[in-house]
């Protein structure tokens, strides 16, 4: 399969999971399905198919005749973006464990 077709496979996984995310409910209850804190896997679950994905897309994007970067630029790029992501996965985590204490 093309990686650039993973990639994008993955992409619209992790779109979905923060999709379904937000419309889980947050309390636990017998037949509400999914919590909050496992629709939240589910999308950090999307971040590593992403991650898994992404030697292969930037070689990919860096192989295109009108891109003047590198791969390892655009795997850097990458990993930053979604760094800056998993990082905010954590933090709502943090927030809504926080607020469900009080």
């Amino acid at each position: 399969m093309d990686p650039l077709v993973v990639a994008i496979i993955a992409a619209v996984i992790a779109i979905g999971a923060v999709f379904y995310m937000r419309s889980a409910k947050t309390e636990a209850s017998a037949d509400s399905g999914l919590t909050f804190t496992q629709a939240l896997g589910a999308g950090i679950l999307g971040l590593g198919i992403m991650l898994v994905a992404m030697p292969w897309a930037s070689g990919a994007i860096a192989a295109l005749d009108f891109i003047s970067s590198s791969d390892f630029a655009i795997l850097s790029g990458a990993v930053y973006a979604l760094g800056i992501l998993a990082l905010l996965g954590g933090l709502v985590l943090m927030i809504v464990k926080g607020s469900s204490e009080a």
